[in-house]
């Protein structure tokens, strides 16, 4: 009787098509709250300012400009979970990476550049198949190394894309918090038809996070994706960081070794010559103030093939003007020696690392960073 007068009630006011829309579909939504609980989360970051940065271009060049993702590339998504009774839920994150200046796509041909993945989690841990970030990025950047591409981050290092990288076609597994040990394991097929092993990506990792400290440990392994003559090369990356807060600061001592077998078509690295590199990163976040954050930075790398190093300093501050917003400024200077070519800031030059051989760099972001 019930649905007699629904239907007629609405036949009147919409005709039978908007009726029938109506009546099934508030049946099928009650009828599903009622047998699962579901939440579905929208978030982002919307992160954006200037930037002055030297000798771009040609190298002696400077340049005033708008900049994004100053400490991290702005983005918007989906997060959402469905409970499947007895503990076990299904999970799936879409996250999309813009850039705030000019409204466009953070990787172009890619929408959800960010995350893109869907799994099951339980008592014994999570797992998820998609488009998913490396442990390292996961655990290690934000924590130990500071974010942030053209800011000063280790990851804009040539050797060292991979402390933090985000793979397709993974698949991942994350143990569940025992006393503040977890531990996971990340494999993403290439796809090759008659080479299984091409193209395959291999990640796995430790951490322990107990009270102040927190140390995390990954091994991260890449083979040659090409599809014809293949040359079987390996990218390894090893990476520990660890960090200690105290009441109103917190110390960070971060370290990589990048070993490229040599060149190959890599989802992380361009194709580069074998080679073998080292980098130390060395942190301090200070709370002047509940407000106002400082943090420093010192970075060396250096490649012990080809027997160059490079430098970087870095002075960041946020200042926070609500839970959600904060004014920023980033100042970092660069300098290579021993022909070594990496930038702050891409330049003209064709050079691994984006530089040319023995410059210096200086640049000077300011913005603001909005989370919602």
């Amino acid at each position: 009787m019930k649905k007699e007068t629904c239907l007629s009630k609405h036949l009147m006011k919409i005709g039978l098509s908007g009726a029938l829309m109506i009546c099934v579909s508030s049946n099928l939504y009650a009828a599903d709250s009622s047998d699962t609980e579901r939440s579905v989360t929208v978030s982002g970051i919307i992160d954006t300012g200037v930037m002055s940065v030297n000798h771009v271009g040609d190298g002696t060049q400077s340049k005033l400009s708008a900049v994004d993702s100053i400490l991290g590339v702005s983005n918007v998504g989906f997060k959402g979970k469905e409970g499947l009774g007895n503990g076990l839920n299904a999970i799936y994150q879409l996250q999309a990476g813009f850039n705030p200046s000019t409204g466009s796509l953070s990787s172009q041909g890619e929408l959800f550049s960010r995350n893109a993945y869907v799994g099951l989690e339980s008592s014994f841990g999570t797992l998820t198949v998609g488009k998913q970030w490396n442990f390292n990025d996961d655990w290690l950047v934000g924590s130990v190394f500071k974010g942030g591409y053209n800011s000063g981050a280790v990851f804009k290092f040539s050797e060292f894309d991979a402390v933090s990288e985000i793979y397709s076609r993974t698949i991942k597994y994350v143990t569940s918090n025992f006393g503040g040990l977890q531990g996971g394991l990340m494999y993403s097929a290439g796809g090759n038809a008659g080479n299984l092993s091409a193209g395959n990506i291999f990640n796995i990792a430790l951490k322990y996070a107990q009270g102040p400290y927190m140390l995390a440990a990954s091994y991260d392994q890449e083979k040659d994706g090409a599809a014809v003559n293949n040359t079987g090369n390996l990218y390894k990356l090893t990476t520990i960081g660890g960090s200690y807060a105290f009441e109103s600061a917190r110390v960070r001592l971060g370290y990589a070794n990048s070993n490229i077998g040599g060149p190959g078509s890599f989802q992380s690295i361009p194709s580069l010559t074998a080679r073998k590199a080292n980098v130390f990163e060395l942190g301090l976040d200070y709370d002047v103030t509940s407000a106002f954050t400082t943090s420093a930075d010192f970075l060396h790398r250096e490649n012990t093939t080809l027997s160059n190093s490079t430098n970087v300093y870095r002075l960041l501050g946020e200042y926070r003007l609500s839970r959600r917003t904060s004014l920023i400024a980033n100042l970092a200077y660069l300098s290579n020696a021993g022909g070594a070519s990496e930038s702050l800031v891409n330049t003209n030059s064709t050079a691994a690392g984006g530089g040319f051989a023995n410059q210096t760099q200086t640049g000077l972001a300011v913005g603001i960073r909005h989370a919602f």
